[in-house]
């Protein structure tokens, strides 16, 4: 079975979209494929059961899976260590792994691991992401929120990702700014600039174009 945890260069970079197009492409080509959000803030209370969008979406694109997918549902939209204070939780990078190593992988070929934010978002008043890439080993796919500012977040997360030893299987460039100016310039110096290969393009709203072989 192959893991990747899917990063992202921000918030609201696309992460969860990609994830979903992820999976449908796999699923195309009949690759058993989930995938976990350990981690999730910004919930609401519907019928007296907590709900989050990003989870829902990704339960659908499961294919209706039984198993749990999340086990930090935080209902105030802020960075996970502040919305687990104010929740009266903690959250570990051994507990996030501890989860993940629980998960049900029986004939499951894929799994795709979505965080929180960015790569130095708090999990607590010590840890962020990078210490649970490091405990875990789990390779990385970037997703790079096409947009304005875009080079510099990308560019930074892949230096802390190489600082740390951290494996990146690669990055998708997802356009998520339909009005970004120079989007193929934008493009084409990510490409010079990330020493990672670009595995594939995600139009505004469209579906996932492979340019290496995924899988």
């Amino acid at each position: 079975m192959k893991t990747y945890f899917v990063l992202g260069t921000d918030t609201d970079c696309g992460k969860t979209y990609t994830t979903v197009a992820l999976l449908d492409y796999l699923r195309q080509k009949q690759i058993n494929a989930r995938a976990l959000k350990p981690v999730a803030s910004g919930c609401r209370e519907e019928e007296g059961v907590w709900v989050n969008d990003d989870i829902q979406r990704l339960q659908q694109a499961n294919g209706g899976h039984s198993a749990p997918i999340n086990q930090w549902m935080l209902q105030t939209p802020i960075a996970p260590h502040l919305a687990a204070q104010a929740a009266g939780v903690s959250i570990s990078a051994s507990k996030i792994k501890a989860f993940y190593e629980s998960y049900p992988k029986e004939s499951l070929e894929y799994l795709l691991i979505e965080g929180a934010g960015g790569l130095f978002v708090p999990l607590n008043d010590q840890e962020t992401w990078i210490d649970f890439l490091v405990q875990s080993h789990i390779s990385v796919i970037l997703v790079v929120g096409m947009r304005l500012g875009c080079i510099n977040h990308a560019l930074l997360t892949a230096y802390a990702l190489m600082k740390q030893h951290i494996p990146c299987h690669g990055w998708i460039a997802n356009f998520i700014d339909p009005h970004m100016l120079a989007q193929a310039d934008n493009l084409k110096t990510l490409e010079q600039w990330l020493h990672y290969p670009l595995i594939g393009t995600i139009p505004y709203q469209g579906t996932f174009a492979p340019i290496i072989e995924f899988a």
